[in-house]
């Protein structure tokens, strides 16, 4: 019976979800998921103006069923970005992490949604 609980214990934990948290800056129309979005990895990239409206941190799921990389976390906060209105995400930090009670990684990013003007 202790080995079946250990065992139960253990898929819920590697079982871990993947979470995307959007803070809204700016109320905008949503656009559709899986819309088409420019990715920067610096603001001094974008060649037009814009304006931040939505600000986006992202984790991948660490079960070994997960890709667990940044870019695995900056895709998955793609559909989020387009709920916000985004026309382009901006990556203001990203890579992987390790949790604190066992050796699994996951992926992780933070990114501004922005609208161009």
């Amino acid at each position: 019976m202790k080995n079946f609980i250990k065992l139960v214990l253990l898929v819920l934990v590697l079982s871990s979800c993947a979470s995307v948290k959007v803070e809204k800056v700016a109320a905008n129309l949503p656009k559709s998921r899986n819309c088409n979005l420019d990715v920067f990895s610096n603001e001094n990239d974008v060649k037009q103006e814009f304006q931040v409206v939505c600000a986006i941190d992202s984790k991948t799921g660490n079960s070994i069923w997960n890709k667990r990389t940044a870019e695995a976390a900056i895709e998955n906060a793609k559909n989020k970005a387009c709920e916000c209105g985004a026309d382009a995400i901006i990556i203001t930090s990203s890579g992987r992490t390790k949790l604190k009670f066992y050796s699994y990684r996951r992926g992780v990013a933070s990114m501004k949604g922005v609208k161009y003007l």
